[in-house]
């Protein structure tokens, strides 16, 4: 398997309180008018004296999305998220094929390199991207709901293969012999984490989440490479006024597998000081992920 990344991405969870205080179309545009876009200044100018910076957020998708597991948690415990996505749209399509992305992401890299991860059929598309997120981890005592961070914020990395292909997902009964169907390797993934996967163990979904997307804001870190931002927010249930997740990350295509040094500083220097955005930050959790698991998977959403 080859090693060539075809992307970073720097994920930073927000307070999702801060989207309560006007419809999320402002809140995009103040947080990247009054606070993104000062950052990017911070990095100087391109050549010519232009900004760095152009776009701005727009609403781009809204989705469905669940995430799956089985009952003992065994994607979870061989570093594989399974996800399904479908238009809002396509809900009422009783024809409907969402897309399932099944991922598998640690902080080795040549593990994930290594690792197969096809599809089935032709139509799938598979990708090797480095997730950035704020150095930082859950805290340890019973009972807490924060995440620890050092004095001087810095990064952590992993490592993710992902496939993605538009099936037929029947939500009603779905096993692991199902899903290896779609993904041949997925068995041997898990059996490799140390357990013994079988067929006929049942998938089922963490909650039903409502995901909008706003893009289209970017910010240009040297001549080749760009870093596309987004804003995600996740509404959990029937509830579509008060988001349980805010995101905001930005994706940066390599070229070739690189990252130029001096690129690669400015999307540092860039991701820390969102890191240090007061009041904007989510001190309570450190995975969007681990929320939207089956109950129990991750810590609770109240």
């Amino acid at each position: 398997m080859r090693h060539e990344l075809d992307a970073r991405e720097y994920k930073l969870l927000l307070n999702p309180g801060r989207f309560l205080e006007a419809p999320p179309q402002s809140v995009a545009d103040i947080f990247w008018d009054e606070h993104l876009k000062p950052l990017i200044r911070r990095l100087g100018p391109k050549n010519g004296n232009e900004p760095r910076h152009s776009g701005r957020f727009d609403k781009s998708a809204e989705r469905i999305v669940r995430f799956w597991d089985t009952p003992n948690c065994e994607l979870t415990r061989a570093d594989l998220a399974l996800r399904e996505r479908l238009p809002v749209e396509d809900e009422a399509s009783a024809g409907a094929r969402p897309k399932i992305t099944l991922k598998l992401r640690t902080p080795d890299l040549f593990v994930v390199a290594a690792t197969d991860l096809p599809g089935s059929g032709r139509k799938f598309s598979t990708t090797f991207e480095e997730d950035i997120a704020p150095l930082e981890v859950d805290d340890p005592k019973p009972g807490k709901r924060s995440v620890v961070v050092p004095a001087k914020r810095s990064i952590r990395s992993r490592f993710a293969r992902s496939t993605t292909q538009k099936v037929e997902w029947p939500t009603s009964s779905q096993t692991l012999a199902d899903l290896s169907l779609m993904f041949p390797t997925v068995l041997d993934i898990i059996a490799g984490s140390g357990a013994r996967p079988v067929g006929e163990t049942a998938l089922i979904s963490g909650p039903t989440i409502r995901e909008l997307v706003y893009e289209g804001a970017s910010v240009r870190l040297n001549a080749e490479i760009v870093g596309e931002f987004a804003l995600t927010l996740w509404f959990f249930g029937s509830d579509h006024v008060r988001p349980t997740v805010a995101e905001i990350s930005f994706k940066c295509t390599t070229v070739r597998g690189d990252m130029p040094g001096r690129a690669a500083r400015r999307a540092l220097d860039l991701f820390i000081g969102m890191q240090e955005l007061g009041g904007w930050v989510n001190t309570e959790h450190s995975s969007k992920t681990s929320l939207a698991l089956p109950k129990g998977y991750g810590r609770p959403v109240e």
